[in-house]
């Protein structure tokens, strides 16, 4: 993990230190034991990620971010904020969201979940688990190759 020198936190190129600690407790809850067994801080990920998308989309993830932390108590009557609930807490509370009646709740947690994903399988070191051997023009077929056995199957 990459450290900033005066805190010793990580070196976060669109979030705040605050956004980064709520993402951090959603993808351990969607991915658990990305950290301890593959060692990815799959917040850290997102943030570089999310770096290089246009600067509204960063600010609505922003923004999700701390309507899932802050909202529970208006959103779920839960009078705790997601990262000072304990794990099981923090399960209910994302099944919440995913079952929800309202929509952008929902939406929200899809959001969260499929980004988590993304970031876990998107890193080299899980690969293996999904039996993908890489991105295909490092396989080594030669370049006259170009996937022409897939045209002829449309």
């Amino acid at each position: 993990m990459a450290f900033s020198g005066a805190d010793m936190g990580p070196n976060l190129q669109i979030l705040t230190k605050k956004e980064y600690e709520i993402l951090k407790a959603v993808s351990e809850r969607i991915v658990p034991g990305a950290f301890q067994e593959y060692g990815l801080d799959l917040a850290l990920k997102i943030d570089s990620l999310f770096s290089k998308l246009p600067s509204h989309f960063r600010d609505e993830f922003k923004l999700l971010l701390k309507i899932f932390e802050y909202g529970a108590p208006f959103l779920g009557f839960i009078f705790k904020r997601f990262t000072r609930m304990t794990p099981h807490e923090q399960d209910g509370y994302l099944v919440g969201w995913e079952r929800s009646r309202l929509p952008f709740k929902r939406m929200g947690f899809q959001v969260l979940k499929r980004t988590a994903l993304s970031a876990f399988y998107g890193s080299e070191r899980t690969w293996a688990l999904i039996g993908y051997r890489g991105p295909w023009l490092e396989r080594g077929y030669p370049p006259e190759f170009q996937g022409k056995g897939i045209q002829r199957l449309a």
